[in-house]
């Protein structure tokens, strides 16, 4: 009689084993230093950059500037709001440090200005928004495969903005 497999976890959101074993980017971690401890999961790829920078089609520093500017982004405040504020004080909608936001919107906008509208077209469909380069390159009437080439550019270019050396 064969010993049977235990499952290395419980059910969850992550869908079924099967599912599991044709995905990338989740990752089994022990939860103790112990042998025999029990294992979790982790997901490591939640964007687009990341799934592009685990399957090594962008390099580290195109990855950087790439989350760079979608830090940026979230500084400025411009991404959408899930859940209420806690902040103790809450007028007109705005929160403290508004020149803290203000200061990286405008960093934000010089970076795609500089880069020019083709490139940041890219960077706000990929970077911002999450989707992929090839969706990108549908929209925009041009061949899929090409998506990731433009991608390959404008991080490059967002890299040269915020001063990162090539390697």
């Amino acid at each position: 009689m064969s010993k049977s497999k235990k499952p290395i976890h419980t059910p969850s959101d992550f869908g079924t084993r099967e599912r599991l074993q044709h995905t990338s980017g989740v990752a089994y971690e022990n939860t103790d230093k112990r042998l025999g401890s029990p294992k979790r999961m982790r997901v490591t790829v939640q964007t687009p950059l990341d799934r592009y920078y685990s399957r090594e089609q962008i390099n580290r520093r195109q990855f950087e500037a790439g989350m760079k500017l979608y830090a940026l982004w979230r500084r400025a405040g411009r991404a959408q709001k899930l859940t209420a504020s806690y902040d103790a004080n809450i007028v007109d909608g705005t929160r403290g440090n508004a020149d803290q936001g203000h200061d990286a919107f405008s960093d934000y906008l010089a970076a795609l200005r500089t880069i020019g509208k083709d490139l940041s077209d890219v960077a706000q469909w990929v970077v911002v928004e999450g989707a992929s380069a090839n969706e990108w390159a549908k929209e925009q009437g041009h061949d899929p495969k090409g998506g990731i080439v433009a991608l390959r550019l404008c991080l490059d270019a967002l890299g040269d903005v915020f001063g990162m050396p090539r390697g």
